[in-house]
């Protein structure tokens, strides 16, 4: 599957590099990429939607990931992949209440990111 489009949220200007790097590579097309919730939220306000979101727990501005994707999920049917540098009992409940297509903890391979893009992008 390529073409694609995807939304890449992440406050760490490294990463989402890497990031739009392996996904441009692999023939997807990112549409923009952000670093707050509220950036977001303003991005998807535009037409058309992006196919998948992939986005950042821990992000600047006052929204983290989970809150930013709980609004997308209220407004938008797109599918939406977690990036978290770690895990606590209570994000996993928290992230879990917004049904995450999929999961990817850092440090991650160039390989997980796609797999885990390929994924959720066939629900």
């Amino acid at each position: 599957m390529t073409g694609e489009t995807i939304l890449v949220v992440e406050d760490d200007g490294l990463i989402a590099l890497n990031i739009i790097e392996s996904l441009e590579k692999a023939g997807y097309r990112v549409v923009d990429s952000v670093e707050s919730g509220e950036m977001a939220l303003r991005a998807l306000e535009k037409s058309p939607k992006p196919d998948l979101i992939i986005i950042d727990i821990g992000l600047a501005g006052s929204l983290d990931g989970i809150e930013t994707a709980r609004e997308i999920r209220k407004r938008y049917s797109i599918s939406l992949i977690f990036i978290t540098g770690y895990l606590s009992a209570n994000m996993v409940v928290r992230m879990a209440q917004i049904y995450p297509d999929e999961i990817l903890i850092k440090p991650f391979l160039n390989t997980e990111l796609l797999d885990k893009v390929e994924h959720a992008l066939s629900r």
